[in-house]
């Protein structure tokens, strides 16, 4: 019986074990997918943009970076602006200018990739940081983390990084930054000493990118020691190996500025800088650099208006008499003693952590403890935002924490759902229309310009962009219509600022368009006391008394030019043409003979040769110089 018993149950089937089946993907992975899809659609739009603003100077008039893929060692050796023109306190940042000398090898003048590429690495930033914070809260907050990474992708706030290919530096630094501080808290919790080169490389290549991540020394024991208290030994490593990566590039920094006498920090334009002013009392500078970091904070809640130059005199200066100095004040001392008291009660307390995030990274754009390249600036918001996405998300979390929900059912209740998707959707709307105002310079100038009429650049750059279309305008009453408008803009730029160089130079050459060459002279004198070694202003007032017929202060001016720059072989052929002029035919020969010795193959050297041997009725030498002069102008010819 007992073995027919164990004969019927070794017949029934064993009891089958059900195993739940293992998702694909991982929900982190969904959500950064998600973050990133949203990303590339809000800037999608920019691919239809050409090249704007700081992109000429970086990228398309640069002579290093034009150079392509085989200029990368010059620019790990140069300046940041070498390319394009010396300045007296430049900075280094090679990495980009790598990435951009790549792009034009590959790309050239086609703005497309360039903005696809903006687009790649903006999204690699909200993917960075995503998986940043999630690490840091350890998972418990992943709802939290990624509404403030939706914030950070949809805020209109970035649309300046995003939109001008120049800010890809911006984009590196940022994406370098916060892989290392993800690689630092795997090394904090593993140990793997891989994490721990492999972080002090990605801060180094930020710091290559743009100096603004220097914050992050000063933001990292704040993450190691009170994020990872228990791992103290490590946390004391990740900093050493940081330290290293900032004390490397400084080196390097100092090095390759002080060589080109590139490191000058006192010389500001006060153009970029209207905190630069001379004269301009201690008091008032910090009064209206604190109101400027009043303006960031009411543009991180209401972005708008946007503008994309804050020069000289966008921003009144002030005193801390002004309500809203006191206003600003108040505002960030009453976020450092909350950050405070929250960290004494939990160092782990994220409330404290996203403010430390904020002031930190805002602080060394602030203009406070020293003046940097610019007033202000909405790309200086890229960084500090962060901790204002992260409050934000954690504030939404606490209220509907009080309301019995927390972690993904919080998100789906309907009342932070009707919060959070017009929010999303105003975001969204703003940053699109945003992007087509970066279309070209004269889009973004001429809409910008009515928010801050009384910004001197502004003015400056609109009149010189109608200029430079008024070039290729065939209609000659409509031509001088334009011109006259550009003399309103300079005027105006001069108005705001009277030593605006650039605007008094420009202002000349419109004159001289216009055939009033009075004034044209007035200003162009005007323009080379202001540079006495500019190239084109000298050569713009030799065309003045050439076409005006004053033939002897064309002389007297060349002859100046020619002792301060030898090399300029345009006032050789304009002097000489002065000379021919007044039959001085010795003088002519001489004249036409230095210059082709720098460049035989210029047209105005042959074009005067030609004129010359014509009026000496060399016919033969008329001959040979008119053909080589309509090598460089086909409709060349003169007249026998």
């Amino acid at each position: 019986m007992a073995k027919q018993q164990q004969k019927i149950s070794s017949k029934q089937e064993a009891p089958k074990t059900v195993v739940a089946a293992t998702p694909r993907f991982s929900l982190n992975v969904k959500l950064a997918f998600l973050l990133g899809l949203i990303a590339f659609c809000v800037y999608a739009n920019t691919l239809k943009n050409n090249f704007a603003m700081d992109d000429y100077t970086m990228i398309i008039k640069n002579s290093i970076v034009t150079k392509g893929a085989k200029a990368i060692p010059e620019l790990f050796t140069t300046p940041h602006s070498m390319g394009y023109g010396a300045i007296p306190n430049d900075e280094y940042r090679p990495l980009p200018m790598a990435m951009f000398s790549v792009e034009y090898q590959l790309f050239e003048v086609n703005a497309m990739p360039y903005h696809f590429i903006n687009i790649l690495l903006f999204m690699g930033c909200v993917l960075a940081l995503f998986f940043f914070l999630d690490k840091l809260f350890e998972g418990t907050k992943t709802a939290v983390v990624f509404v403030a990474c939706l914030l950070f992708a949809l805020h209109p706030i970035h649309t300046e990084v995003v939109a001008n290919i120049k800010s890809g530096d911006e984009l590196l630094s940022f994406l370098f930054a916060f892989l290392s501080l993800h690689v630092f808290l795997n090394y904090s919790r593993m140990g793997k000493a891989k994490d721990l080169l492999l972080g002090g490389l990605y801060l180094f290549l930020s710091f290559l990118s743009k100096e603004t991540s220097f914050t992050f020394l000063a933001l990292l024991p704040v993450i190691l020691f009170c994020f990872r208290e228990g791992q103290r030994r490590r946390g004391v490593q990740s900093l050493v190996a940081a330290g290293i990566a900032g004390a490397v590039f400084l080196v390097i920094r100092f090095t390759v500025l002080n060589y080109y006498h590139a490191n000058h920090i006192g010389q500001m334009d006060l153009v970029e800088n209207a905190l630069a002013k001379h004269g301009l009392s201690m008091e008032s500078r910090i009064a209206t650099a604190i109101l400027i970091m009043g303006y960031y904070v009411k543009l991180l809640f209401v972005p708008y208006p946007l503008v994309c130059d804050y020069a000289f005199k966008a921003i009144p200066f002030t005193h801390f008499s002004d309500v809203r100095v006191l206003l600003t004040i108040a505002i960030y001392a009453a976020l450092v003693v909350f950050a405070v008291r929250r960290f004494l009660k939990d160092r782990k307390d994220p409330y404290a952590f996203s403010i430390a995030v904020f002031l930190l990274t805002i602080s060394i754009v602030s203009n406070i403890p020293f003046l940097i390249k610019s007033t202000m600036g909405e790309r200086f918001l890229f960084y500090p935002s962060v901790g204002f996405c992260l409050a934000i998300a954690l504030l939404a979390a606490q209220l509907m924490k009080k309301a019995g929900k927390a972690g993904w059912d919080a998100m789906k209740d309907k009342r932070i759902m009707y919060a959070l998707i017009p929010i999303c959707l105003l975001f969204a709307g703003i940053t699109i229309n945003r992007n087509a105002d970066w279309m070209d310079n004269y889009t973004i100038y001429s809409t910008d310009l009515p928010k801050v009429p009384e910004d001197c650049r502004l003015n400056y750059f609109v009149g010189y962009q109608v200029q430079a279309m008024s070039y290729n305008e065939p209609n000659p009453a409509i031509r001088e219509n334009m011109l006259r408008d550009v003399v309103k803009y300079y005027r105006k730029a001069l108005d705001i600022n009277p030593d605006y160089p650039d605007a008094i130079a420009d202002l000349g050459a419109t004159y001289f368009a216009l055939k009033k060459f009075d004034s044209a002279e007035v200003y162009d004198l005007m323009a080379i006391r202001f540079i006495p070694g500019s190239v084109v202003t000298r050569n713009n007032l030799m065309g003045v008394y050439l076409t005006s017929g004053q033939f002897r202060k064309a002389i007297s001016l060349g002859t100046e030019s020619m002792r301060i720059i030898p090399g300029n072989v345009n006032e050789y052929a304009d002097l000489g043409s002065a000379y021919l002029s007044l039959k001085k035919y010795d003088s002519t020969l001489q004249c036409l003979k230095r210059g082709s010795a720098i460049d035989p193959a210029f047209f105005g050297i042959n074009a005067v040769s030609a004129f010359l041997y014509n009026e000496l009725g060399n016919r033969d030498s008329v001959n040979k110089y008119e053909a080589l002069a309509q090598k460089s102008n086909p409709s060349f010819v003169i007249r026998r």
